[in-house]
This record gives C-alpha cells, sequence and structure tokens, in this order.
C-alpha cells in the first residue's frame, strides 16, 4: 500500500526508488542506446504512408503503442471523432452550449486496454489557443503536476489534463487505485504532448494576472457570458456588462496572504480590452449598474475615486466589492472583508502606465 499510494503522489520525484516511475522509464528508454529502437512519435508529411495520409489528423497524434513502453496494451476499438454538426458522436458531456462559445472543432475518444484495465484518451480540438487554454482551466481536474506535458498541466491518482496550443487533453482511468492504467496515463501523456508541435503563451490577460498570493488551481479563463456564468461562483455581477466582444476574455483567481485572517480569499476578475475607450465604457456601465443596486439597497455604500479610477462598494459589514480601470485593464475584486485588503491585490496588477499631457504644453501651431 506504501508504495502505491507513493505512485500516485503528484510529485514524482518523491517516489520511492523502487517504484517503477513511468516518466523516468519512458526518458531512459529513449537515451538508452541498448533500448530498443523506438518508433519516433513525431510525425511529419513525409514519414506518413498512404493510410496514415487518410487518417484524422487528430489520430496522428495518438501514442504508437510501442511494445517497449506499452507491454500488452491495444486498443479493442477504432478511435470516434465527434466534429461540429454530427450530434450522434456527442462526447460534450452536458458542455455543448460551453464548447460552441469557445468554438470547438473535433473531440477524438480512444480507449485502449490491458487485461482489466481501461483507460480513456479524449483529445479536444478548438479554432484557436484560446479556447483550449479556456477549456483547460475550467474542465481540468486534480492539482498542477510536475510532468513536463503541454503548457499547462494537472494530474490525480487517476488522470493528466494538460493544454498545448489549440488542444485540451484529457487522459483518465475510472478505475480507484489502479497503478498500471496510470503508468500507461503518465506515458501517452509524454507521448501526445511530444506529437503536438505547437508552442503557444497563454493569453496575454492570463500573463497579467498577478502572481503572487494566488491561490494555485483557482485559476478560470472565459470568453463569454456562458463560461462566466457557469464557473465564475460567488458573485451577483452581471456578465453581459463586460461586452467581451471587445476584450482579449476574461480570468478569474483567488488571493490568500499567508497570514490573512479568518483565512479570507479574495476573488479578482480581470479583463484586457483592444481600446481604453473600451475598458472605459464599461467601467461607466458597472458604475451605473451599483448605483442602481444602490437605490434598492439603502445599507450599500459606494465611494467613486476619480484620481485612482476606483469604484469601491460597501455591500455589508465586512463585505466590499472594489472596480479599477486603467489603460484598457478592468479588474473587480470581490468578496473582500476590509478595503485595505482589496486595494492591496488590486495594486499587485501591472497596470499600464499613463502618461499625462502638461496642461501647459505649447504647440508648433501656437508658437
Amino acid at each position: 500500500m506504501f508504495l502505491a499510494s507513493c505512485f500516485f503522489s503528484s510529485v514524482l520525484s518523491q517516489i520511492n526508488e523502487t517504484t517503477i516511475d513511468p516518466a523516468k522509464k519512458y526518458e531512459d528508454l529513449i537515451k538508452s542506446q541498448d533500448a530498443p529502437k523506438i518508433q519516433e512519435p513525431v510525425v511529419t508529411p513525409h514519414a506518413q504512408s498512404a493510410a496514415e495520409e487518410k487518417q484524422d489528423e487528430l489520430i496522428l497524434l495518438l501514442p504508437k503503442l510501442d511494445p517497449a513502453l506499452y507491454t500488452d496494451w491495444n486498443t479493442p476499438d477504432k478511435p470516434v471523432i465527434w466534429t461540429e454538426g454530427n450530434p450522434a458522436l456527442d462526447f460534450s458531456q452536458g458542455n455543448q452550449e460551453l464548447f460552441n462559445e469557445l468554438k470547438l472543432e473535433k473531440i477524438l475518444k480512444q480507449t485502449y486496454t490491458k487485461e482489466n484495465h481501461i483507460v480513456d484518451v479524449l483529445i479536444y480540438k478548438f479554432k484557436d489557443f484560446t479556447g483550449a487554454y479556456s477549456a483547460y482551466t475550467v474542465l481540468h481536474s486534480g492539482a498542477t503536476t510536475k510532468l513536463k506535458v503541454g503548457k499547462n498541466a494537472s494530474e490525480s491518482d487517476k488522470l493528466v489534463n494538460f493544454w498545448r496550443g489549440n488542444y485540451f487533453i484529457d487522459i483518465h482511468t475510472n478505475a480507484e487505485n489502479d497503478s498500471v492504467a496510470k503508468e500507461f496515463i503518465i506515458l501517452a501523456s509524454q507521448d501526445i504532448s511530444k506529437n503536438l508541435q505547437t508552442e503557444q503563451m497563454p493569453p496575454v490577460v492570463a500573463i497579467q494576472l498577478p502572481a503572487l498570493n494566488r491561490v494555485q488551481g483557482t485559476e478560470k479563463y472565459c470568453l463569454g457570458s456562458v463560461c462566466c456564468k457557469k464557473y465564475f461562483t460567488g458573485n451577483t455581477i452581471d456578465f453581459d456588462l463586460f461586452n467581451l466582444s471587445e476584450s482579449g476574455g476574461i480570468i478569474t483567481a483567488q488571493y490568500q496572504e499567508d497570514n490573512s485572517k479568518d483565512k479570507e480569499r479574495i476573488s479578482l476578475i480581470l479583463s484586457r480590452y483592444i481600446t481604453k475607450e473600451s475598458a472605459q465604457a464599461v467601467f461607466a456601465s458597472f458604475k451605473e449598474y451599483f448605483e442602481k443596486q444602490k437605490l434598492a439597497n439603502k445599507e450599500m455604500e459606494i465611494d467613486f475615486d476619480i484620481d485612482d479610477s476606483t469604484l469601491k462598494i460597501k455591500n455589508q459589514k465586512n463585505n466590499y466589492t472594489m472596480l479599477k480601470q486603467r489603460g484598457n485593464l478592468l479588474a473587480i475584486a470581490y468578496n473582500i472583508m476590509n478595503k485595505k485588503s482589496g486595494k492591496q491585490v488590486l495594486a499587485l496588477i501591472p497596470w499600464p502606465i499613463e502618461i499625462a499631457k502638461p496642461i501647459n504644453t505649447i504647440t508648433d501651431t501656437e508658437k
């Protein structure tokens, strides 16, 4: 039991030396001169056979089941592919409306078996990387992993999820404490990640999200109101006011200081707009929105700091919401227990530097 529990640790470096580490096994076989020749997982147009050229692009991303790595594993059935307009092959699991918003193009599902061990591989392909990144942030399971797969990855005893380029990958088993299946999951995640040659950084607004005091795993990135209303919980914000069609998406995360009293967690929403004017218009819409709410809630207090472009709302005792806009960025912090901590979270954002034109500047035409 001890070795099994060690195997399922998300920190692979802590695995007992007597336990097989599939990630290390993969690397050792690749590097070993005495190892059997392993079929190169990266498929190039020149290396494809006539049969492979007829295969769907997602099939070419799957692991090749080299016997040196995948002993006795096989595919009992051909992969099934769902594409837009083919609802009979729908693996969306109730997320069809969300996937439409994220511009999902197709899903591949391939099942692998070894005796009574079963693993499912699902590959989701989106129109662009923003949809795939959003899908990863709202749909992944497990904790952040040190496995070198994808650009963002998570892992649990039963799965590995990761994002890379236009793809969100879900490799999982439904069995409990299945070390054989978990070894396959890790090996397959490395193969698929290598087959995905694309490199892509996260959306800019995700990079601008402050890292200090952020609670890892709470990040969620959305492109539209369907995603926001489903996954941005714990608030009464009208997400239609964000005018996301003029933005590069919206991202949220929770923040908590180590010495925070009562383990206060502040939620931060950050949106980046195409223009400064768009951000200003959205800020004005939210200001009007909260002012209307105040008419129905006599306990609500609103303070607008015009110099700092910050709107401070006291919803009730020890419950604040703060909005700030500068340049093309707009941020909303809520679930704030005291104004000081709210200001500290907003101060972490890398706000654009705005240089004001001197009032007494004389132009060439005025000379």
